[in-house]
């Protein structure tokens, strides 16, 4: 770093990292665009500290605001490293370069993170907790609620600000030095999110073959009074004697499955295979009470 000259760590106290790091929770989705998605809010989180390194230089004040309003876009919490080690770094060296390293972390680490938290924060924990909040709202228990709230405000409150810290603290070591355990705990964390989906499948996807007149209704020829005749012998309920004894569950599991292949089919998203699910439950409701097939024995 040619242009880069150390000063005194320690510009900002605990107080005014606070305003900073909030800066960044309640405007990093600001001015949201496709050109620079989180661009603009990223500038705005970081003005006050390039206003306190740039403010008495206009050129260097003018790179910093086009530089850091570039294109940046990465899951929310992550980003709390980031602006915490963009604080860092601008808190403690002066210079031209110092502007180009900032720029270089955002570019290098914005990816990797999003995929974290993405992973994490959206898919894992969202799933999780979102399973068990429905499973007590269908019983009418207001715990779901309240543990979705509790969820928000501890990452809000808890969880955001111990990233900002790390990322303010460790700077670029964290992220060689906590390599792996961040990908050890989003293999585990993983694994239970997609145990927790097996188990919501079972308890409230419920796909029944059976009822009172579907299934497969075996017949046999007799004779009455000296004429013959259909007449039924057994009636074979496809849920109880078939797919109940082979796999209780084989209903909701073939469903789940359909579905998460169609969602892979082209011009198939996740609205048009919302209301296909209501349209053939509408229609498997509708047939429900009729036989399907008759066979002669």
């Amino acid at each position: 770093m040619t242009n880069m000259t150390s000063k005194a760590h320690g510009r900002y106290d605990k107080k005014q990292l606070k305003k900073l790091h909030y800066r960044w929770i309640w405007h990093s989705q600001i001015g949201w665009n496709y050109e620079r998605m989180q661009g603009l809010g990223y500038l705005t989180t970081m003005l006050p500290v390039l206003k306190d390194s740039y403010g008495d230089n206009p050129e260097l004040m003018d790179k910093a605001l086009r530089v850091h309003s570039q294109f940046f876009n990465t899951q929310p919490s992550m980003g709390d490293i980031i602006v915490g080690m963009n604080i860092a770094l601008e808190e403690e060296f002066d210079g031209e370069d110092v502007i180009d390293t900032a720029a270089a972390i955002k570019t290098s680490l914005m990816g990797p993170f999003a995929g974290i938290g993405d992973t994490v924060f959206g898919m894992i924990a969202g799933t999780i907790l979102g399973s068990i909040a429905v499973t007590f709202s269908l019983d009418g228990n207001y715990f779901g609620l309240a543990l979705l709230v509790a969820w928000s405000l501890l990452n809000l409150f808890v969880i955001r600000p111990i990233f900002f810290d790390l990322g303010y603290k460790q700077g670029t070591a964290l992220v060689t030095t906590l390599s792996h355990q961040l990908n050890a705990f989003t293999d585990a964390a993983s694994v239970l999110g997609v145990t927790v989906i097996g188990a919501m499948i079972a308890s409230m996807v419920n796909v029944n073959f059976g009822g009172i007149r579907n299934g497969v209704k075996l017949m046999k020829e007799v004779e009455v009074n000296g004429a013959k005749k259909m007449v039924p012998d057994y009636f074979l309920n496809l849920q109880t004697d078939l797919f109940d004894k082979l796999m209780p569950k084989a209903g909701g599991v073939m469903m789940v499955a359909l579905c998460y292949w169609l969602l892979g089919r082209k011009n198939m998203n996740s609205n048009k295979l919302i209301f296909g699910v209501i349209l053939f439950c509408l229609l498997a409701a509708a047939l429900g009470n009729y036989t399907v097939v008759e066979l002669l024995v």
